[in-house]
């Protein structure tokens, strides 16, 4: 998307808005003469430093910015210009990071499964655990993810639909992150007959059922749902009598 024209207002706006952001976040001598200059990042000596990190926080802010109005708002109810003005920023900074709305938030879309899926990764990593131990430790690592990131895990559950077609793909390259959570279940189970598609299947429900639980609008219950969580990802593999039991352990 191209960069239209701004007014001197606005650029003349962002600038000053940069600097009050910086004194706030604690930045101390970022504005002072020997310091780099907000606008080229350039101090004594020519280093990028501190340009690189007024640039990093500016696109955090865009961000932080955008996954809160969504999360608020729904995804079509939210404008370039509601996200710079939350930011505290220049519609200029925007385009700089992002080349549009939908960009934007597949960023932090991205952003947030890579971060899921490594807090579940690191979870069923536990050495000489079984394979429902395995699926529990995972199924808990996310939901406390999601409990700490309330906004965010409504912004990218529940709003993501929204954007249609766009969002197919990156949903379905976002489910198969999760792979290791039932990766072994065949072979420990002595399930190796299931269906191919069993284990994308369950990550699929998973979803659903997550899905659901913010639609209703209580996210500090979201932890609860683990035993329920469980057992549906093990019935495939256990059968419902040992699913159940291995929910509640």
């Amino acid at each position: 998307m191209p960069v239209y024209p701004l007014a001197m207002g606005e650029i003349l706006h962002g600038v000053v808005k940069e600097r009050e952001w910086i004194r706030y976040r604690g930045y101390p001598g970022l504005m002072d003469r020997s310091s780099p200059s907000p606008l080229t990042g350039v101090q004594p000596g020519g280093h990028q430093l501190r340009r690189e990190v007024v640039v990093h926080h500016q696109r955090e802010r865009i961000l932080a910015a955008a996954v809160e109005l969504i999360a608020e708002r729904g995804y079509r109810a939210v404008s370039v210009a509601d996200i710079v003005k939350r930011a505290a920023t220049a519609r200029l900074k925007f385009y700089d990071n992002f080349s549009s709305k939908q960009d934007c938030f597949f960023a932090a879309y991205d952003r947030a499964f890579d971060e899921a899926v490594r807090r579940v990764g690191e979870a069923v990593e536990a050495p000489g655990a079984s394979f429902p131990e395995r699926v529990s430790a995972g199924l808990g690592a996310l939901l406390d993810y999601i409990a700490a990131e309330p906004g965010l895990a409504r912004a990218c559950l529940v709003e993501a639909p929204s954007l249609g077609p766009a969002m197919q793909g990156r949903r379905e390259q976002a489910l198969a992150g999760f792979a290791p959570l039932l990766r072994g279940g065949r072979q420990e189970t002595g399930e190796a007959e299931l269906p191919e598609s069993v284990e994308e299947s369950v990550l699929g429900g998973l979803y659903w059922l997550i899905y659901n639980a913010i639609l209703a609008g209580q996210p500090e219950r979201i932890e609860e749902l683990r035993p329920e969580l469980v057992e549906f990802a093990l019935l495939p593999f256990l059968g419902a009598a040992a699913a159940a039991s291995a929910a509640l352990q």
